[in-house]
């Protein structure tokens, strides 16, 4: 008789316990998504996720007390074209780049690109003296400078 019960019981509290989730999967924002870590031979200096409704900022609480503030506002259509135009000139969802000026002490871009399915990660100087992806590099600086 206890297990009826028990069983009883247990169903009950299983019927009730399951129920759909109401999280609803957010769809593929339209364009590439674009995310570019700024990490130097002391760590990371900063993370900028792009799409194209949405651009976040966000700095490590690590480096210096006095870190500026996170930051999430919409991104502006011009930026945007401008990022899409520069993964269409360099390539970049083929590319095969891995830099590595932290090794050196000084910083790199980690670009991670996500676009229809495809994603590909690329590692670019920051600080390039031969004018290669200057473009590029003076872009994502006026995003978190």
């Amino acid at each position: 008789m206890k297990e009826t019960i028990y069983l009883f019981v247990l169903s009950i509290f299983l019927f009730l316990g399951c129920k759909k989730s109401d999280d609803k999967i957010d769809p593929e924002p339209a364009g590439p998504q674009i995310e570019i870590k700024g990490i130097s031979g002391w760590g990371d200096v900063v993370n900028i996720i792009i799409d194209k409704n949405k651009t976040e900022i966000r700095y490590p609480k690590s480096i210096v007390s006095e870190a500026p503030k996170d930051k999430v506002y919409k991104t502006s259509d011009a930026t945007f074209e401008q990022l899409s135009n520069y993964i269409d000139t360099y390539k970049l969802m083929d590319a095969k780049i891995q830099e590595c000026a932290r090794c050196v002490d000084g910083t790199d871009y980690v670009i991670t690109l996500k676009y229809k399915g495809r994603e590909n990660t690329i590692t670019i100087a920051a600080h390039r003296t031969d004018g290669k992806y200057a473009n590029l590099l003076k872009l994502i600086d006026t995003l978190y400078l």
